[in-house]
């Protein structure tokens, strides 16, 4: 099983308690890795574990507004896509905790 597929399912086993966004999973990944990795490494693997996390039929990706979980109204591919465009356009690490949030939603 790859790293990415790891985290994937831990981070999965977690939406059991409420959503997880991808900034926490940013520092997880810093705080393991060390600073000496680039944001465009540490963001290519956090897209890997979206991906992985995706497949998921009850899990879905949004964003929190005013604290409240809106999920994106996109298919899976569409999610994937923009997830990936968005993150890798970054510039730096990923510190909102209000974007790119994972929610599991009822069992499917």
């Amino acid at each position: 099983m790859s790293q990415q597929s790891e985290m994937a399912d831990s981070v999965y086993r977690r939406l059991g308690c409420g959503p997880v966004p991808a900034a926490l999973l940013v520092r997880e990944l810093r705080d393991r890795w060390g600073e000496d990795h680039s944001f465009m490494s540490v963001h290519a693997f956090v897209r890997e574990v979206a991906t992985c996390l995706l497949r998921h039929d009850d899990v879905e990706v949004g964003d929190l507004r005013s604290g409240a979980f809106v999920a994106w109204t996109l298919d899976l591919d569409e999610a994937d896509t923009r997830f990936s465009d968005e993150l890798l356009s970054l510039h730096g690490f990923l510190e909102d905790k209000s974007l790119y949030v994972f929610n599991k939603t009822t069992e499917a």
